[in-house]
Order: structure tokens, then C-alpha cells, then sequence
């Protein structure tokens, strides 16, 4: 009898968590699970991480919840996994807080991937539902790095060990793609432009690799609150002829095919996908060295300490300098990417469904 899951999401944006969801639904073997997508806020955004999961054969259900607490949108909620019956929620981001009193009131388990540090994950007053859904038992932490687990049992002062899956990636999207190198060696970055992602840092540091080598060029995939304040300081500085701001880009793998490196540059992580889809287009990594990278980044790039100028141009410019560590770490890459394919990571998450779905029926 195939276990029945409701894999619950706030809404379908750009973010690493819902290109979690959607790889995650794609590759479900559904000879083994019965699978619904539940997505609490919002309509239907008819993008592509929607279009791969209904075509995998995976129905979505749409709360329509909107901003502010809503009490008839709980109800909807409540409702939708009443008449699924789910054995059990895997939940994402904050959509952990609006299925507890569901899964409180019934003989099921909540899973909730901790996509990031706990410390930032959830506002004060859900931490506490959380915290105390993890006490009781009723909710179970998936973590995706080893870094992410130790800090979830630590935030959360849990007795037990958060289960570990890694995020997963679909490697043949970023493999098959013919490599087209560019005329000058090519960084590429990607991630939302947000403090945390820390892409001036990154401005910065490359505009020290400019100062004697003009042949390098940064390109910059991504949208967000510091959209301005880099665009002014590209245009004060003179570097819109090197860095390149593309913005939020459906091809990403095609600048990752035509790059020679990726570069990271936050704060903190979790365990970004960004990361892996490189590594599955082959790129040497630079990247601070935050949340789940350690993890793997291993050997397959240098990692630098976080809110270092000079150590993360430094490490950009030893890449640069050196082919043969380039070709080293772009075969480590490709190499080492393979465990986290997206078929093999929702296998490990149907192995953690079937576990607890079994613990709650003996």
C-alpha cells in the first residue's frame, strides 16, 4: 500500500526551498507514494517548478490564504489535508506553523526540512509552535546539511538527532549543456540580492581582481532589495564593463555552462542549491565558507572565511591563475555532485516517509 504525504509549501517563488519542492515532487517514485502539493498562499503562478511537478503526475492545491492571519484560509487548510488523510506532512518554510494544529489533532507525523540556520528560519512567535511541536514529538526536523542538523539540535535543545537529507539537484540539466567559454574568464554568481547573500562583498573583492587583470568578467543571477545599491555602486565605480547584473533568468544553466567558475559570497547558508547546480555544470567553487558548503564543497573548490575582501579575491584569483586546479576541481565536481541527483534524494525522503508513517500506525 503506498504511503500517502502532503508536502506543504507557503507559495511557489524563486527561492531555494520551493526548487526543493518542485525537484523533490518531480522525481517521487509513486509506485511507493500517493503525493499532494499543497501551497498555502497565493493562485496558481503557472511557472516551471508548477509545470514539472503536475507533469510528474503530482496534483497541486492551492489555500489562497493571502497576507495576514487568516482564519477561514486555516479552515481550507485543515480541510484539504482532511480529505487527503495524509500519513504523513512534509512541510517547507513557514508552512510548518499553519499544518500543526492539524497535525496535532491526528495520528500523523509532521516532517519539516529546516532549509536554513534555525536561528533565521522563523519568526519568534512560530519558532515557539515549532519548539514545542518538536518536544511533544508530533514534528520531526529534517535538516540539510550536517552543519544545519547540529544547529537545529542545539537551537532547539532536542534529545534527538535531526534526520539528514541533502537538497537535491536534477544533474542532467546542468551536465548536458556543451561548455561555451567566453572571451574573458568568467565568474558567475547566483542568489537573491539580499544582506545575507552579501553580493557587495563579492562587487568588491572582484573589483581587486580588476585592478591589474582586465580579462575577467562577473556575471550577477538574481533579484532583490539591493538591486539598487549595487547598480549605484557599479555605475560610481566604473564596473558595469566587467560585472554584469542580469537579473532573475530562466537559462541559469547556460551561464553556468559558459562560466569558468562560480562564486559565492554569504553570510550564511543552508545548503545552497546554487552550489550543486555548479558543481553539476562542472565549475571549480569559490565560496565562503557558511552553513551546509562545507559539506559539499570538499575537494572541489576553496572555501574562505565569510566577510573577508582580501581572502575572497585572493581565493577568485588563485583559480583564475591556476588551469590545472580548475580542471581538477571542475572532474571532483561533476564527480561528487552525483550523489545528490534529485532521483536518488527523493528516495531517501520516501525512506523517511515510510519510517514514520510506520511509527505512528504500530
Amino acid at each position: 500500500m503506498r504511503t500517502r504525504v502532503a508536502i506543504v509549501l507557503p507559495y511557489f517563488g524563486a527561492g531555494g526551498g520551493e526548487h526543493m519542492v518542485s525537484r523533490l515532487a518531480a522525481h517521487l517514485d509513486l509506485s511507493k507514494v500517493e503525493a499532494e502539493v499543497i501551497c498555502i498562499f497565493g493562485e496558481p503562478q503557472n511557472n516551471e517548478l508548477e509545470k514539472k511537478i503536475l507533469e510528474h503526475g503530482v496534483p497541486i492545491k492551492y489555500i489562497g490564504k493571502g497576507k495576514g492571519f487568516s482564519s477561514a484560509a486555516i479552515k481550507r487548510l485543515n480541510h484539504e489535508l482532511s480529505e487527503f488523510q495524509p500519513d504523513v506532512v512534509h512541510t517547507h518554510l513557514s508552512a510548518c506553523v499553519y499544518c500543526a494544529e492539524w497535525v496535532l489533532t491526528h495520528n500523523v507525523k509532521m516532517l519539516h526540512t529546516v532549509h536554513s540556520m534555525p536561528a533565521f528560519e522563523l519568526i519568534m512567535p512560530k519558532k515557539v509552535v515549532m519548539a514545542a511541536m518538536y518536544r511533544c514529538g508530533k514534528a520531526i526536523p529534517v535538516a540539510i546539511s550536517h552543519e544545519i542538523q547540529a544547529l537545529t539540535q542545539s537551537y532547539y535543545h532536542l534529545k534527538t538527532t535531526p534526520e539528514l537529507v541533502y537538497n537535491p539537484v536534477d544533474v542532467s540539466r546542468y551536465s548536458k549543456l556543451e561548455k561555451k567559454k567566453r572571451k574573458n574568464f568568467t565568474f558567475v554568481n547566483v542568489g537573491r540580492l539580499h544582506e545575507a547573500k552579501n553580493q557587495i562583498l563579492l562587487v568588491k573583492a572582484f573589483e581587486k581582481i580588476l585592478e591589474d587583470q582586465s580579462d575577467t568578467d562577473l556575471f550577477i543571477l538574481g533579484d532583490g532589495p539591493l538591486k539598487e545599491e549595487l547598480e549605484t555602486y557599479l555605475k560610481e565605480h566604473k564596473l558595469t564593463q566587467h560585472i554584469f547584473m542580469e537579473g532573475n533568468v530562466e537559462n541559469v544553466e547556460q551561464y553556468l555552462a559558459e562560466a569558468d567558475a562560480f562564486v559565492l559570497s554569504s553570510n550564511y547558508e543552508g545548503l545552497p542549491l546554487v552550489i550543486l547546480e555548479a558543481m553539476a555544470s562542472g565549475l571549480p567553487i569559490v565560496s565562503t565558507d557558511v552553513g551546509g558548503v562545507k559539506d559539499v564543497v570538499t575537494d572541489n573548490g576553496l572555501l574562505v572565511e565569510p566577510h573577508s575582501i582580501e581572502k575572497l579575491a585572493s581565493a577568485m584569483m588563485q583559480i583564475k591563475a591556476n588551469a590545472e586546479m580548475r580542471k581538477d576541481f571542475s572532474e571532483r565536481s561533476k564527480r561528487n555532485v552525483m550523489q545528490f541527483d534529485s532521483s536518488i534524494i527523493a528516495q531517501e525522503y520516501i525512506a523517511l516517509y515510510e519510517k514514520y508513517a510506520r511509527l505512528v500506525k504500530h
